[in-house]
């Protein structure tokens, strides 16, 4: 079975450290926090053998660059698949509920 290689954006590992600060210590929930961030973590390193397992994103412009999502509880996780790199890069990392179309 193919493998790729999965490469996580700045902007992705700042979303991730972001939503871990905001349930561990907004939300005074650290236990959670870190239940959140392995599952995430674990999520992701799932795309290594099945990136094409998840959808492209609903929005025509967005699918049209490959952009696939991911959802983890209420968080997805947008990622692109290149062929010719045999990579995965993680593209953002966002809560469900935000208007993540303008953020991507």
């Amino acid at each position: 079975m193919k493998s790729y290689n999965v490469v996580i954006s700045e902007i992705a590992e700042t979303d991730l450290r972001e939503i871990v600060q905001y349930i561990a210590f907004e939300r005074m929930e650290p236990f959670n926090a870190r239940h959140l961030l392995s599952r995430i973590q674990a999520a992701i390193l799932e795309l290594e053998k099945m990136p094409y397992r998840y959808v492209l994103v609903r929005d025509e412009q967005l699918a049209s660059r490959g952009i696939r999502m991911l959802s983890v509880d209420n968080h997805i996780v947008f990622y692109i698949v290149s062929e010719r790199n045999d990579s995965v890069t993680i593209v953002r990392i966002l809560y469900g509920r935000r208007e993540w179309k303008k953020l991507l």
